[in-house]
């Protein structure tokens, strides 16, 4: 075998030591470079400017154009039919012979109607109205019946006892009017003078029980007048 001589090897690693020391220094300065400059422009600030917008006005409308005026031709007038003219001389006319006037008789003239002066007609006098009816007067209750009403009234007869030890006696006339067992009305007439006794005439009258009426007085208003007496020796 052919035997490479080992000599030439340490003479080419020593040419590369220097080469490789260059590449080194030139890659550190690369990256050194490079740290600075990052740092540098990370360091400066960052200047914002304002932005100014403009708002631009919108066109103006542009006007439409005007329509083009077209002309109207003229009309064109129709001259008037031209008539033939006769001559006065050829036309002949007739004129018929004027008819006698005739004048009729004179009318006679009526004589006027005499005017007779307008009256108003009258309306007719209105029908007098009846008289109303009179309310039909009470009637009175037989004297048997009268006597049973008395009866009623004196029976209900308080003699007020301040009169009685006063010794107070008289009469009291009252009125009333009865219907069907009921007085209404009731009212004193010719007083006793004593106004004790007759209030207790009135209160007797109203306080009384009456007698049913008789047959032919049912239904029917009386109008009384009784005596109402106040006697000390009765009312013992």
């Amino acid at each position: 075998m052919a035997t490479v001589p080992v000599s030439g090897m340490p003479q080419e690693r020593t040419r590369l030591y220097p080469a490789a020391a260059i590449a080194l220094v030139a890659e550190a300065l690369l990256l050194g470079g490079a740290f600075v400059f990052l740092t540098h422009k990370a360091a400066a600030p960052i200047e914002l400017r304002p932005t100014t917008l403009t708002l631009a006005a919108p066109p103006a409308p542009t006007p439409p154009a005007p329509k083009p005026v077209v002309p109207t031709p003229p009309k064109l007038q129709t001259p008037p039919p031209v008539r033939p003219v006769v001559p006065v001389h050829h036309l002949v006319t007739h004129t018929p012979p004027p008819k006698p006037a005739v004048v009729p008789p004179p009318r006679p003239v009526p004589s006027p109607a005499p005017v007779m002066p307008s009256v108003a007609p009258t309306e007719p006098a209105p029908a007098p109205r009846p008289a109303p009816a009179p309310p039909a007067a009470p009637t009175t209750a037989s004297p048997s019946f009268e006597g049973a009403l008395r009866a009623a009234i004196q029976a209900a007869l308080h003699y007020p006892e301040s009169a009685r030890m006063a010794g107070m006696s008289g009469r009291t006339r009252v009125a009333f009017q009865y219907r069907d067992g009921v007085v209404s009305d009731v009212r004193v007439v010719v007083p006793s003078g004593m106004g004790l006794l007759d209030r207790a005439a009135i209160a007797a009258v109203r306080d009384a029980a009456y007698p049913k009426p008789e047959p032919a007085f049912v239904g029917k208003t009386l109008s009384e007048q009784l005596w109402v007496t106040f006697d000390l020796d009765r009312h013992d």
